[in-house]
């Protein structure tokens, strides 16, 4: 679910007063797309709406919008991380599993697609 200016007027609508202009585009910016790779459910959206406005309201949000370019440059870096971690993960997976089969190996058990497998190596 993503907000929408609709979205916005019923929240002001609620909290019974009006939203600054700047608190306002920081909103629809901030959720106008789900968070790759996530999707805010209904619930979701509303509980950091609403944490952002009492964070606004203490002077502890910074409504300062980042160009589509710094956007795009934290979500690129954040998919960078998560990939080389997934690689990092993927390895030691592989590690583990490689280590499991020469245990099975060890002591004479063995799936056939193991033992094809070690067929083919050799």
């Amino acid at each position: 679910m993503i907000l929408s200016k609709a979205i916005v007027r019923e929240l002001e609508n609620t909290y019974r007063r009006y939203f600054s202009p700047d608190l306002k585009r920081y909103l629809l910016v901030q959720y106008a797309q789900e968070p790759f790779p996530y999707e805010f459910s209904e619930q979701d959206l509303y509980m950091n709406i609403e944490r952002d406005i009492y964070d606004y309201d203490a002077g502890k949000l910074d409504v300062t919008i980042k160009s589509s370019a710094e956007r795009w440059q934290e979500e690129r870096e954040y998919l960078q991380n998560l990939y080389g971690e997934k690689c990092r993960e993927a390895r030691d997976l592989e590690d583990y599993v490689a280590e499991l089969e020469q245990l099975l190996l060890k002591h004479g058990l063995g799936s056939s697609r193991m033992l094809e497998r070690q067929s083919i190596e050799f």
